[in-house]
């Protein structure tokens, strides 16, 4: 087997969510009208990826919020790689922008990474719960 373009390779986490829980799905579906056993290692590998990743930034992303997010960032002329690890990872902060997006100091000034920053929060909406929500709230006032 040969990859012929390793680019069509490059997947996002939505992306592989997707396809492992439609595969998933389909082969739950044949093993109950053709009663076919699947590897207990694939699908234990399968379950553990899929749940992995609803853990992560991507269970909540939607194809259209990936599509406006490569868009507003075209400007910035990203390479692949970076688009699809600020899709992955959700930068929320400048610091972790540095981390994803390489020679970042040299290539843009601070108020062009403020406000890639500003469009993956606004684009990319977090909804994990913040620190302080997190806490059990006592009752007794």
């Amino acid at each position: 087997m040969e990859v012929i373009d390793r680019q069509q390779a490059l997947l996002t986490n939505y992306e592989a969510l997707v396809v492992l829980t439609e595969d998933d799905e389909q082969q739950q579906q044949q093993q109950k009208q053709h009663h076919e056993k699947v590897p207990e290692n694939v699908t234990t590998l399968k379950f553990e990826a899929i749940t992995y990743l609803k853990e992560m930034p991507c269970a909540s992303q939607t194809p259209e919020q990936i599509a406006k997010l490569k868009t507003e960032l075209a400007a910035y002329e990203l390479t692949t790689a970076e688009i699809l690890q600020i899709i992955d990872l959700r930068p929320k902060s400048l610091v972790e922008l540095f981390v994803i997006v390489e020679e970042i100091g040299e290539r843009y000034t601070e108020e062009e990474m403020e406000q890639m920053v500003a469009i993956i929060r606004e684009i990319l909406v977090c909804n994990e719960p913040q620190e302080n929500d997190s806490m059990e709230v006592d009752g007794t006032d």
